[in-house]
């Protein structure tokens, strides 16, 4: 009894990037270009709606956004003035949104400042910090 083996055919495969390989160096720049469009569609797309429930809710978003961003850049960049970039991106970010909340509402406000002294205690007593 002998067992049939399977018989390569000519037929083309189907052009699935799994069975293909890895992709090349244009696929890749072009699938990260479409995710970062996609990305920001995205985040235009919640700022849009929380501007529509109230414009602070919206500007608020916007704002801690961007602090989130220069801090991410502050800690992820090797070079002095990309980090010195982050860190007065993000402080700008942080006062804008403190001058918000103290025009929105008076203690708002002195919350955010508080909230800003308790994360530099904290920053100040970790070992991260030196």
């Amino acid at each position: 009894m002998t067992t049939q083996q399977p018989q390569p055919s000519d037929e083309p495969i189907a052009l699935n990037p799994d069975l293909i390989g890895p992709a090349g160096p244009d696929m890749k720049v072009g699938r990260e270009a479409f995710g970062l469009l996609v990305f920001s569609c995205g985040v235009f797309g919640v700022l849009a709606a929380l501007g529509a429930l109230h414009w602070v809710a919206g500007l608020s978003a916007a704002l801690i956004g961007a602090c989130v961003a220069g801090v991410v850049v502050r800690r992820h960049s090797k070079q002095r003035w990309q980090q010195d970039a982050g860190a007065m991106f993000a402080f700008a970010a942080y006062a804008g949104e403190t001058a918000l909340l103290f025009y929105l509402l008076q203690p708002l406000g002195w919350l955010a400042v508080s909230a800003l002294g308790i994360a530099a205690g904290l920053w100040l007593s970790s070992d991260e910090g030196a």
